[in-house]
């Protein structure tokens, strides 16, 4: 090939780019820039504030720090309710090592399983799982276990693991005032409320979180910089709360009413309430069945435990509409002749009638249906007073046919009856009153017929009978307390309206004194203390019953309102008495423990010297046998903590036909032998018959009265176990020996000294045996009493 070939070839092969090629090069080079210019006029002006965050996240850690949440207290300052923590421990397996220390990842499982008291091999196993980004070690664990492990890891310069910290709500109360108090769960980091008072204040109890903002490194040093100064936002602890409730005297309602519903077979549970009538301070409020705060999904006793597992939703049903359910609250009846008392009220406060006024109590007839006393045929011609403590219907709807229907039901909204009490508890129902009530609705609610109403809608209206005629608002929170103890808000008592005058009052009460002394409500009885009450036996559609007993102690200077509510019992023919019963025993617990002295009358002493027989119970089942000895007045208890309600007594201490004072002890045992179970017998001088009566039962003794029981005790037979007393002998009054023995007919354990003997392994009979200087369980001690002015 020639040069000028070569040369021809060269010039073609590097000839310039067209000026095409150039400018569209240009163009992806400005439009590339362009984009770039876009992206980043983005990134650093449009998106400025986004990305900052973002960029603040990679290097700025927010620590949230929950606020510790309120303690709950009772009246005395008892804790109820707190909060503890627990601990979810896990590790990531291929990261665990000492940092700093020579310790080998073998020593650190074996020292992880010690102090977690897991199985050495399964940790050693979970430690080899170095695939896995997270094992969990142990769920739930204590706070005292966790600190240990916390201290060997920082000790160590351990990494790798993860101890997480979740609040736990704790309460001290076992079952008492469960459903007044609720119970919280765990959500989101926090404890949230789920029934009664924590559910109710619980943005109070909750308080407010804090954060805290600090930037942070990938280094051992937890990821805060050495010299960073962190932004905190300081959490605000809950409030605590301090209730009216007071556990002594909820845990006396709460027994008398389970004892109440096991004793008479009540099949649909029970309320009681215990209120202070003048400023609406709850005492005590019990709805059985009874449930754990600490654990609401237990099985309750309602229940049987072998196919109860809490989480099914039968058994969720169950709870939400039966245990969890705040009766005295939640719970609609009709509350039959306990409205009485409002009736007669409002005719007492308008002048139409008086106490003595004479009334008919022949069947009458309201818009063609028949109205009759409970003896169908009536008590003829009888005064208010006679018809209010017979309880005869009758009367009652000639009364409110002089009021007249408007007038009526104005004084029905006024009494509260039309609207919830306003407690401060959640679910409260408002009950139903007719909303275009005619003639005939007026008359069956003036006995309590025909309209439902809450156990704390009547609760709240008889304390206008104890308190001069006011209507008060029911509340269970005292005051609020921040961390320190200080007080952040006192919730003063609130009076609603003036209902009727303390005059109208003051007559009403007199009537309800009748009613315990002389009429349906003598069950309610309380030695002592004159309680002013009514009973009610209202029936439903299908024929069950709703027992109740609504009682106001001391009558004359009321301190406390009682409320008992017992729903079906099995036996239809069960009349209020039962209630009258159980509202009674509460009233005279309550106010002694409250402090209010007794003063006793002449009957009172009749009453409590009385000898009631005992009834052989051998061959009966506990639950049988207690039944029989509420007939007779008297109380049962269980010889042996081992026996259940359907446990055979095979013995009994006394035996059957000693005579015993109105509530006095007989023990009930399993074996054919009576074994000698010994108490101390104490030393009563100087103490009045109820200080007697009351220690005696504490230690598990009966007493005989001897003497003048308005007086107090000078002698004794047994001696006192322990003989540290100083005996006082009234010169005018008959030594013990020359005393009548009256009581021999029922016992001879009243009259005869017991003899000290030696401590044999069984006891042959009931005869009253001291032994080592103590008495068989269920013994009598003799007291002899004189009036001080002798």
């Amino acid at each position: 090939m020639s040069r000028s070939n070569t040369e021809h070839k060269n010039r073609v092969s590097f000839r310039k780019p067209s000026r095409t090629g150039l400018v569209l090069f240009s163009l992806l080079l400005v439009a590339f820039a362009g984009f770039l210019i876009y992206r980043l006029y983005d990134l650093q002006i449009v998106k400025f504030a986004e990305n900052a965050e973002k960029a603040a996240g990679q290097h700025y850690r927010k620590v949230a720090e929950m606020p510790d949440r309120g303690k709950i207290y009772d009246s005395n300052g008892i804790e109820l309710a707190g909060t503890t923590y627990i601990y979810q421990i896990g590790m990531t397996p291929k990261d665990v090592r000492s940092l700093t220390k020579s310790i080998t990842r073998d020593e650190i499982s074996a020292e992880v399983a010690r102090l977690l008291e897991l199985d050495p091999e399964a940790v050693t196993k979970q430690f080899q799982d170095t695939e896995s980004v997270y094992v969990q070690l142990k769920k739930d664990v204590a706070r005292d276990q966790a600190m240990t492990l916390i201290a060997y890891l920082s000790e160590q310069d351990i990494g790798g693991f993860a101890i997480d910290s979740e609040p736990r709500r704790f309460y001290t109360n076992g079952d008492l005032a469960s459903q007044i108090l609720g119970y919280t769960r765990y959500d989101l980091g926090n404890l949230v409320g789920q029934l009664g008072l924590e559910m109710q204040y619980n943005s109070l109890l909750t308080g407010s979180p804090g954060y805290t903002y600090v930037e942070t490194d990938n280094y051992k040093n937890k990821g805060e910089l050495p010299f960073s100064v962190p932004t905190s936002l300081q959490a605000k602890d809950g409030l605590n709360l301090q209730l009216t409730l007071d556990i002594n005297i909820q845990r006396i309602a709460q027994q008398e009413l389970a004892d109440a519903i096991r004793v008479n077979d009540i099949k649909d549970g029970g309320s009681v309430i215990v209120m202070d009538p003048f400023t609406g301070a709850i005492l005590a409020m019990a709805s059985y069945p009874y449930f754990s705060s600490q654990d609401p999904t237990a099985s309750p006793e309602t229940q049987s435990d072998l196919t109860w597992t809490g989480s099914s939703q039968e058994d969720i049903d169950y709870l939400s509409s039966t245990v969890w359910r705040n009766r005295a609250i939640s719970d609609t009846y009709e509350p039959g002749s306990t409205f009485k008392s409002i009736t007669s009220a409002i005719a007492l406060e308008e002048n139409l009638t008086h106490e003595n006024e004479l009334f008919s109590d022949s069947p009458m007839y309201v818009l063609g249906q028949e109205i009759h006393c409970y003896t169908i045929v009536g008590h003829g011609t009888e005064s208010l007073n006679d018809a209010f403590w017979h309880s005869c219907n009758p009367i009652f709807a000639q009364l409110s046919q002089r009021i007249g229907v408007t007038r009526y039901y104005d004084y029905i909204r006024a009494f509260g009856f039309r609207e919830p009490t306003g407690i401060d508890l959640p679910a409260e129902e408002a009950g139903q009153i007719h909303e275009k009530p005619t003639e005939l609705d007026m008359a069956t609610l003036s006995y309590g017929e025909s309209a439902n109403i809450t156990p704390i809608q009547l609760a709240t209206a008889y304390s206008a009978f104890a308190n001069g005629g006011n209507l008060v608002k029911p509340h269970l929170v005292h005051s609020t307390t921040d961390a320190s103890g200080v007080v952040v808000r006192e919730y003063q008592p609130e009076t609603v309206r003036k209902v009727i005058s303390e005059q109208t009052s003051t007559r009403v009460r007199e009537m309800l004194k009748g009613v315990v002394t002389f009429g349906t409500g003598s069950k309610s009885y309380v030695e002592g203390y004159t309680v002013a009450g009514k009973t009610s036996t209202s029936t439903d559609e299908a024929g069950d019953h709703t027992l109740s007993f609504v009682g106001i102690a001391p009558a004359d200077s009321p301190k406390l309102l009682a409320l008992v509510v017992l729903n079906k019992p099995e036996d239809k023919k069960m009349t209020s008495t039962v209630a009258a019963r159980t509202c009674g025993r509460i009233i005279s617990q309550s106010l002694e423990y409250l402090g209010q002295a007794r003063n006793y009358s002449d009957n009172d002493v009749t009453r409590l010297s009385k000898l009631n027989e005992v009834p052989d119970l051998t061959g009966m089942t506990l639950a049988v046998a207690r039944k029989e000895l509420v007939k007779v007045g008297l109380n049962l208890e269980a010889g042996d903590t081992g026996m259940g309600e359907q446990t055979i007594i095979l013995t009994q201490y006394p035996a059957a036909k000693t005579g015993l004072h109105p509530n006095g002890i007989v023990f009930g045992y399993p074996a054919e032998q009576l074994p000698v179970d010994l108490v101390v017998v104490p030393d009563f001088s100087q103490k009045t018959v109820n200080e007697c009566l009351s220690a005696a039962a504490l230690s598990g003794l009966n007493i005989r009265i001897e003497g003048d029981g308005l007086g107090t005790a000078y002698s004794q037979s047994p001696e006192p176990s322990i003989k540290n007393r100083t005996a006082v002998t009234p010169e005018t009054t008959e030594s013990p020996e020359n005393t009548d023995d009256t009581a021999e007919t029922t016992t001879t354990e009243a009259t005869t000294v017991p003899t000290e003997t030696t401590a044999p392994t069984t006891l042959d009979d009931s005869t009253a045996q001291l032994i080592d200087g103590k008495l068989p369980r269920g013994g009598i001690v003799s007291i002899w009493f004189a009036a001080a002015e002798e």
